[in-house]
């Protein structure tokens, strides 16, 4: 398990919405012939390098090449090559080995919190099933959704599973997948888990 500061949650959300956000937005600039686009490609990098070198994700070197690749663009070594068709074209060249390296980087998050959240789906149903949950409106939701997950890591029928989830995601994502799972006062409908 990586060590991290963040929910695997949060940055898998905000790492995916910002490169989706971020690449169209580049796209738009480099078609309008707009050199900011390569400023912004440049920032954008160094924002996914650093949040993936904090948290221990090796792409951060590709991440770091494509951004030294890029300001090398900014050098015309050729004096007969515009600068700015130049470093667009490099920018436009690079977009799709760098979506295809945050997509790669991001797949076994991906993959561990839809795991998790699958485990999480099972404990919740075999605690209704058992009636060993019952959500009462004066409930604070969130003293709900904690004593709910005590349940779950001490509880002997739920304990193994439990601990795998805890091992695999951060405590924060855990309680966020408990918050999304469960539906006060009504045992929850199977979702499918997107992937």
């Amino acid at each position: 398990m990586m060590n991290i500061t963040t929910s695997y949650v949060d940055m898998y959300n905000r790492i995916h919405t910002k490169t989706h956000a971020t690449v169209g937005k580049i796209k738009d600039l480099i078609e309008n012939e707009d050199i900011s686009a390569s400023d912004e490609l440049y920032t954008f990098l160094k924002e996914i390098e650093d949040t993936f070198r904090r948290n221990k994700i090796s792409a951060f070197t590709d991440i770091a090449t494509y951004r030294i690749d890029l300001l090398s663009s900014r050098i015309a070594l050729d004096q007969r090559v515009p600068q700015k068709s130049h470093q667009l074209e490099k920018a436009m060249a690079l977009i799709p080995d760098i979506t295809k390296t945050v997509h790669e980087a991001l797949r076994p998050i991906k993959n561990r919190i839809n795991e998790s959240r699958v485990i999480i789906k099972e404990l919740i149903s075999q605690a209704y099933d058992s009636n060993m949950v019952q959500y009462h409106e004066a409930t604070n939701f969130s003293d709900f959704i904690n004593a709910l997950w005590r349940l779950l890591l001490n509880h002997d029928n739920f304990k193994t599973k439990a601990i795998t989830v805890s091992q695999s995601i951060t405590n924060n994502d855990i309680l966020y997948i408990l918050a999304e799972e469960v539906h006060p006062g009504k045992k929850p409908a199977p979702k499918k888990v997107v992937g």
